[in-house]
Parts: structure tokens; sequence; C-alpha cells
């Protein structure tokens, strides 16, 4: 996998960005609202799709991959509920020992979104 120079580059992610610097990438919030309709479905696990889905496109526009991943930062508002997120971990990191760190934490989101992401990601060099 060849990795971006060093140069900063925002990469799109959708109404969001994600900044790389020096093989260090950072999302902003990513959040979970379906692109056809730009607002958060009623389900949680379509909610929980587009939510991987948005992390996927950060990660390809930076030439990422989610074992590149550090941190994950998952901001729900049920604080206790984790079930609509869960199930994201061992599709993007089937290795239990390269999971990136988690933290969970109760922030305020947009009105029927249940959780927003912030990744941080390492790239190898080359």
């Amino acid at each position: 996998m060849s990795h971006p120079s060093s140069s900063p580059v925002l990469a799109p992610l959708r109404d969001r960005a994600a900044f790389l610097e020096r093989g260090l990438l950072v999302t902003s919030a990513i959040s979970d609202p379906d692109p056809g309709r730009g607002k958060c479905p009623a389900s949680k696990a379509r909610q929980a799709a587009y939510c991987r889905l948005h992390l996927s496109d950060a990660l390809d526009d930076a030439i990422a991959d989610p074992q590149d991943d550090v941190r994950v930062e998952m901001n729900l508002r049920e604080f206790g509920d984790r079930s609509s997120i869960d199930p994201l971990w061992p599709g993007m990191y089937p290795s239990p020992q390269l999971r990136p760190a988690r933290r969970t934490i109760r922030p305020e989101l947009p009105e029927g979104c249940i959780f927003h992401l912030v990744a941080t990601a390492i790239l190898p060099e080359g």
C-alpha cells in the first residue's frame, strides 16, 4: 500500500474532512446520515453502516487501512448502549490484537443521530 507524502491534505468526507500531515490522519466528527437523504435513519443498524462507510471513505481518501487506526473516539447519545457500535469492531478490525484504542463519551448530537466517531490513524512509511 502506498501512502501519501508528508504534505498536508484535506481529504473530503462528504460534509466533513480529514487532515493528513506526516503520516498522521485525524478525522473530524464522522456522523451517520443517509447519503441520499442527508439525515440519520431511524434504524441503529443503518446508522452504524453509514458511519462505517464514512470512516472507510476517509481512510480510502488518505490511502489508509483500518489497521492504521490507533484511536477511535465513539460519541454515544445513550452512553451505556454500545449495541450500535460493537458490531462495527469485528468487521473493521478482525484481529483483536490489532484493534485501535476506543474511548466512549456522551456528546450533544444532531437530532435523530445516535452516535458519531472521530478516528486517528498513523500511516506506515512507504
